[in-house]
């Protein structure tokens, strides 16, 4: 590729991204806006023992996978503390929060709710502590990656990229039928 042709990409490129429209989700025209906290109210907070994985289904492949082990919020690549930490008076991040957040671009997401036994609990927070930043397009891998390999999540592969829609399929797998390990919820906390 010759000089001027880069140059005249690059030029074409660099137009294309500043007439493309807005460049935040909440600039964009038909946001929804967060459901209404009636929406989450059934939604219990998690149990000091208990992993509950969050996947955003509102597009094709899902928007976002997040966790929660007991209090503790993993939301990897995305922009919710970011976000709420500009309030000042917002007291941290809570699951029925987390939730409503979530339902900006629709109200497809599910919980699936995994009670663990000391010693897995404790493997997954430490995974936790020992990960580092998650790049854009990998929560749910990152997500997917805390879980893989520990019982009762012994089934669950190492991947090097999955979509939410993915990870939720497999989530799915573990909390429907019998031998189910856990239960998959809804906002309003019906059964999946």
């Amino acid at each position: 590729m010759t000089g001027f042709v880069r140059r005249t990409a690059c030029r074409l490129l660099w137009m294309a991204l500043l007439t493309a429209g807005p460049l935040h989700a909440d600039e964009t025209p038909g946001r929804y806006s967060e459901a209404p906290l009636e929406t989450v109210a059934n939604l219990a907070e998690p149990a000091p023992d208990e992993v509950v994985v969050v996947v955003n289904d509102n597009a094709l492949g899902g928007n976002h996978a997040g966790l929660f082990a007991g209090a503790k919020l993993v939301d990897p690549a995305g922009s919710y503390v970011w976000a709420r930490s500009r309030d000042r008076a917002w007291p941290g991040p809570s699951l029925a929060d987390y939730a409503r957040y979530q339902t900006t671009d629709g109200l497809e997401i599910r919980f699936y709710r995994f009670r663990l036994q000391p010693k897995a609990f404790s493997a997954i927070v430490q995974r936790i502590r020992d990960a580092g930043p998650t790049p854009p397009l990998f929560c749910a891998s990152a997500v997917q990656n805390l879980l893989a390999g520990l019982v009762p999540f012994d089934r669950i592969a190492h991947v090097g990229w999955t979509s939410p829609a993915a990870l939720g399929r497999v989530l799915d797998a573990l909390t429907h039928g019998e031998g189910r390990i856990g239960e998959c919820q809804k906002l309003d906390a019906s059964p999946c």
